[in-house]
């Protein structure tokens, strides 16, 4: 019979255990539609995760700054989803989350076009707007491994290979037929997903290490409604704006040369505005 204490300090028995998430129902309609995780006696959890003796609870939505990480993982795994249907022969590396959005490395013959970017990104927003769940199982390692080699995922069994202990028992993340692996956690359903944007393709070595292959890094931006994705997108505009290497070509004001890496080569308006 657990007894769940909420952060306000107000508590809650079950005869039985209890996820997360039905704690939330528990609590209120509007808070189980919100519900995007919790924390657990401290430790970020899936809203799926089963609370069996007593414990505190917060519960996460896309209010908090951990609520907001978790959407930018989980569209990372989104894209994973959309880029398997587009090119099936795609291996994915790893997908985590950076500042104000995630990336994925990917293993693609073809060199990625601004005109596949915005493909992509399309299917992505297709899928999420089936707003699917997101299944969570957790297998034993062998099974994981199993799972990823049928795929032809080898950077995945690389990393259950060299980085996950024979012991544990992966965390693995269902998108209708895509699987992904992650420690979590993740939504619990695609409908914190609709509001990102892919941003840019770069090369990145396996690993960081340049001896390994070159991947491709597909960026993107993710945030919590509309008003904050067209925000952020109007910040970048802004600074892009601002930006000295575009105002210098504009207006004229300097060239570079290869033969004298960062040294400028002031133009008459130019030298004019460095002088004074």
């Amino acid at each position: 019979m657990p007894v769940i204490t909420l952060p306000d300090g107000s508590q809650r028995q079950f005869e039985h255990a209890v996820s997360v998430m039905d704690v939330a129902r528990d609590i209120g309609a509007g808070l189980a539609k919100a519900c995007i995780a919790g924390r657990v006696n401290g430790e970020l959890v899936d809203a799926c995760e089963l609370i069996e003796t007593d414990a505190n609870l917060a519960i996460i939505t896309s209010k908090n700054e951990e609520g907001l990480e978790i959407i930018r993982h989980s569209c990372a795994h989104l894209l994973g989803h959309a880029i398997k249907q587009l090119w099936p022969d795609t291996k994915m590396a790893i997908g985590p989350v950076i500042d104000n959005g995630f990336y994925y490395d990917v293993d693609l013959e073809r060199s990625l076009t601004q005109e596949d970017i915005e493909l992509l990104e399309k299917r992505m927003l297709e899928l999420a707007k089936k707003d699917y769940d997101v299944i969570k199982k957790r297998v034993d390692w062998q099974e994981a491994r199993d799972i990823f080699a049928a795929r032809g995922e080898e950077y995945k069994i690389q990393i259950l290979d060299e980085n996950i202990s024979r012991d544990d028992r992966p965390g693995l993340y269902h998108h209708e037929e895509y699987v992904d692996m992650c420690r979590g956690p993740h939504v619990p359903n695609m409908r914190f997903c609709h509001h990102f944007k892919l941003q840019k393709v770069a090369g990145a070595y396996w690993r960081g290490n340049s001896d390994n292959k070159m991947l491709q890094r597909i960026y993107g931006t993710a945030w919590a409604d509309k008003k904050q994705l067209n925000a952020y997108l109007q910040r970048l505009e802004e600074a892009a704006k601002r930006d000295h290497r575009k105002i210098g070509k504009q207006l004229d004001l300097y060239h570079m040369q290869e033969e004298a890496p960062g040294m400028a080569f002031w133009h008459n308006d130019g030298w004019t505005i460095s002088v004074n």
